[in-house]
């Protein structure tokens, strides 16, 4: 890839909210009207299908340029009424995974039949398996056939019963198993009923409100926490330096100022050791970060959302066991850093830290990580964004280096001023990055590709920066097509 700078007049704007509206078009088409009316008067950009807003990929069935176009979503609102919809093909549902959904609701026959799934319910189970928010709404017939069908389903005369509310009386079940889906779901669960647009409406601003002054009571709270933590350490830092201060022997005080600094260290690796008699010996000695990996049969790291909401990091074990730390990925990067000095410290002192640090933990158990003797199950992987912002921890620390590209370009697609037009795709596989940016209303699609090479340091930034400033320049030159692919690598 050619060396070029951002260009001077770039910049980014804030993105619309964009909100996917998803339903059957044909019976709920004036409330859709409607609905697109109101999020264009307050600002919101609404995705419908039949407004153009979804663009389609000529290489792929439209049902998965439907479920591509969720993923850019913020949020999904839902409009269910007397029609079921078209079936998804099975090529497109191949983006869903049902078995991790499944366990998401209490529902126990929903996704019994994965080929009676509407294109509708698929958009809907998109959402909710990228973490997009709900907002889901049903007819009020609709709603009061589904309650007598709860209550009458394990009878035999279901089959008989006629749903005046449901377009096609073969559907039924499947739209009121979809309704029990979404309503024991353990958690976005709520499911609103509408028996006019007024309902509707009022419902998503009063929703949107609660939630924006729940963002503002959380900002403030964290700044009062953040305030409180920082007074904290003001405190913990001026009683570190008198103890310090009243400590005499040259060589107890550099003891001491090791125990504090290596004492997450210490106790983070001595945590990763499962046989006790062997702590002492893997603490002392001179491996490096990646032998030590290796010694204590570590095959991969991964960081994932707690319960809530904290980011925690996923040690996985060649033995197909794990261990679970509360360190996000970001501070076990400053550990690693930090294993690199305390290895070049003389053996006598090294042993003097250590012992100074094992003994205050006697009899006490780390909370800092714990070992789960049981296979891993994915619960949920943080976007490497969340974590990160395009900075990436030392290359032991083994996320997909394609994965990491990918989420970046992404991120910088969504805010950029220059691509608000546009929809855009992004690939990065073998050390190629293609791109391709899609007008919503006509236009040329542009298409650039990119080759790289990873940096001997495994420090992704400069190269995603690289990137981003090739793609702004491009787009900005015109982006005409590339006869043979740009290539990047670190000086």
């Amino acid at each position: 890839m050619r060396a070029t700078p951002f260009t001077e007049n770039l910049h980014l704007d804030m993105a619309n909210l964009k909100i996917f509206v998803s339903s059957t078009c044909y019976d709920l088409q004036a409330v859709r009207g409607q609905l697109r009316a109101v999020l264009t008067s307050i600002g919101y950009e609404p995705v419908m299908s039949d407004h153009s807003d979804v663009i389609y990929d000529p290489r792929a069935h439209t049902h998965a340029s439907c479920l591509r176009e969720v993923q850019n979503c913020d949020m999904l609102v839902l409009l269910l009424g007397s029609r079921f919809g078209g079936t998804i093909v099975p090529k497109a549902l191949e983006a869903i995974d049902l078995t991790a959904l499944s366990e998401l609701s209490r529902a126990d026959r929903f996704l019994d039949e994965n080929s009676k799934l509407s294109i509708t319910q698929a958009e809907v189970l998109q959402a909710i398996q990228f973490g997009i928010p709900v907002f889901a709404f049903v007819d009020a017939g609709v709603m009061r056939d589904y309650l007598t069908h709860e209550k009458n389903k394990k009878k035999a005369i279901i089959n008989e019963i006629k749903f005046s509310s449901i377009d096609k009386q073969e559907t039924a079940s499947y739209i009121f198993e979809f309704i029990n889906f979404l309503r024991l779901r353990s958690e976005n669960n709520s499911v609103y009923e509408f028996a006019r647009f007024e309902d509707i409406d009022h419902q998503l601003k009063k929703q949107w409100s609660g939630l924006f002054q729940r963002l503002l009571l959380e900002q403030r709270t964290k700044a009062n926490e953040s305030r409180r933590i920082e007074n904290l350490s003001s405190q913990i830092a001026d009683l570190k330096a008198a103890v310090l201060g009243s400590i005499s022997n040259t060589e107890l005080k550099e003891t001491a100022k090791g125990a504090i600094r290596f004492r997450q260290l210490i106790e983070f690796v001595g945590g990763l050791v499962r046989e006790p008699e062997k702590v002492k010996g893997v603490l002392q000695s001179d491996l490096s970060w990646d032998d030590l990996f290796e010694r204590l049969n570590i095959a991969e790291m991964r960081a994932e959302r707690g319960k809530y909401g904290s980011v925690r990091t996923v040690i996985l074990l060649k033995d197909a066991t794990f261990f679970r730390t509360r360190l996000p990925l970001s501070m076990i990067s400053r550990v690693a850093s930090e294993w690199n000095v305390f290895i070049g410290i003389k053996v006598e002192a090294k042993q003097a830290i250590i012992d100074a640090v094992l003994d205050s933990r006697e009899g006490r158990v780390s909370t800092l990580i714990r070992h789960v003797i049981e296979p891993y199950v994915e619960d949920f992987q943080v976007s490497v964004d969340d974590e990160f912002e395009d900075r990436l921890p030392p290359a032991q620390i083994l996320l997909t280096e394609e994965k990491v590209i990918e989420d970046s370009l992404k991120k910088f697609l969504v805010g950029g001023a220059a691509f608000r037009n546009m929809r855009f795709m992004v690939e990065v596989k073998d050390h190629k990055v293609g791109i391709e940016l899609l007008p919503r209303v006509g236009g040329q699609s542009l298409t650039f590709s990119y080759t790289y090479d990873t940096p001997a340091n495994h420090d992704l930034s400069a190269l995603i920066e690289h990137l981003k400033a090739s793609i702004a320049h491009d787009v900005a030159s015109g982006g005409k097509p590339k006869e043979t692919p740009d290539s990047w690598s670190a000086a």
